[in-house]
């Protein structure tokens, strides 16, 4: 018992670690860059850390957040997030960022990602929904109003162009489903009806096709497709097994395009060596299985559902992110959960690190009080 009431603070504190190792990662990968751009080596550790202060006074104000009052609240906020995502697609609305338009641009500099929180809203969407009918769940009828939903907000996101986070989705669809009990045989049923539009999503599209090709080939696309993956794996390679030591690599100095961001991972793996990768990966290990722990702990079905889904969400991300840097997967922008550079990303693991600890202590912790 003693162990479980701790639970949510050891997350919280390997959340914090992972930021503050983050904060300390951006700083080194982004100020030679921005002195020469910007005339200030700061600037993105700045708003890295004044997104870091909003994100923890939103954090915990979820904590004070009631579960009821959230289900009652998951249908308005699906119809908004479809409005989001539509406004998004109106021409003058925002302007596109290298040909994509998945933000939304407010006064002060600031910008936003709606794709970042509508991740989190889907999650509770499924919780709740395979909660209320938890007991028809072999009925296939009643799977459809998900899929449906799927397919909407999917088509959607894939039009700003943004595959994957459209990936993403279907993944986060598929994991709840698996946490909530429902039939496999259901699950393997609807994989199937998703795959012939993957299919066309990838292969339809030249510029999908070039990336599959330099993943499957990346020397013979050096220069073109597989120029950050070569680089990326330049650097992870010259590392070692224990680094060149921190501030000390050269990937960062204009030769790791978004070595901030995206490939974060990778200076880090050049800087600290594999040491310093397995740590990392240690880290994301460690939180999956204390959120899970606090899935397992909780007393009811949706509360199950959704920290178990939202902790797949961080998962996930890191998963990709990191398979992405070291070439097991193909090449896409994802950011590295709590590390990375990023307003959005940073906002919503903060907010799901407070959902999850907030549902924990209604539902799970206060159950061996």
């Amino acid at each position: 018992m003693g162990r479980k009431k701790h639970l949510k603070e050891t997350l919280i504190a390997v959340a914090y670690f992972l930021t503050l190792l983050g904060l300390i990662m951006i700083l080194n990968t982004s100020s030679v860059s921005h002195a020469l751009k910007l005339k200030n080596p700061y600037s993105v550790f700045l708003k890295q850390l004044v997104w870091l202060v909003i994100s923890t006074v939103i954090f915990f104000l979820l904590w004070e957040l009631d579960t009821q009052k959230l289900r009652k609240a998951i249908p308005y906020a699906v119809i908004v997030s479809f409005l989001l995502l539509i406004l998004l697609l109106i021409p003058g609305i925002t302007k596109p960022v290298k040909g994509a338009k998945r933000w939304f641009f407010l006064p002060g500099g600031i910008s936003l990602q709606p794709v970042e929180f509508i991740k989190i809203l889907w999650v509770l969407y499924l919780a709740d929904y395979l909660d209320r009918h938890r007991k028809q769940l072999y009925d296939l009828k009643i799977l459809i109003g998900p899929l449906i939903l799927l397919v909407f907000f999917s088509f959607l996101i894939f039009l700003q162009p943004d595959f994957g986070n459209t990936v993403l989705f279907f993944l986060i669809f598929s994991i709840v489903f698996f946490i909530g009990k429902v039939p496999v045989s259901r699950i393997l049923l609807l994989i199937l009806f998703i795959i012939p539009f993957a299919y066309w999503a990838v292969m339809g599209t030249e510029y999908r096709r070039a990336r599959i090709r330099a993943f499957l080939s990346p020397g013979e696309y050096e220069k073109k497709e597989s120029y950050q993956l070569m680089r990326s794996l330049s650097a992870i390679v010259s590392g070692g097994i224990i680094g060149k030591g921190a501030g000390s690599g050269i990937s960062k100095l204009m030769y790791l395009p978004c070595a901030h961001t995206d490939f974060i991972f990778s200076v880090i793996c050049e800087e600290f060596g594999i040491i310093g990768a397995v740590f990392i990966l240690f880290l994301y290990s460690f939180f999956a299985i204390i959120g899970l722990k606090m899935a397992v702990a909780c007393r009811d079905n949706f509360s199950k559902i959704a920290i178990g889904g939202l902790v797949s969400v961080i998962g996930i991300e890191a998963f990709a992110n990191i398979g992405v840097s070291t070439g097991l997967l193909p090449t896409k922008g994802l950011p590295l959960p709590f590390v990375s550079y990023g307003g959005s990303n940073l906002l919503a693991s903060f907010i799901i690190l407070g959902l999850m600890v907030s549902i924990y202590i209604e539902n799970g912790e206060r159950s061996y009080l």
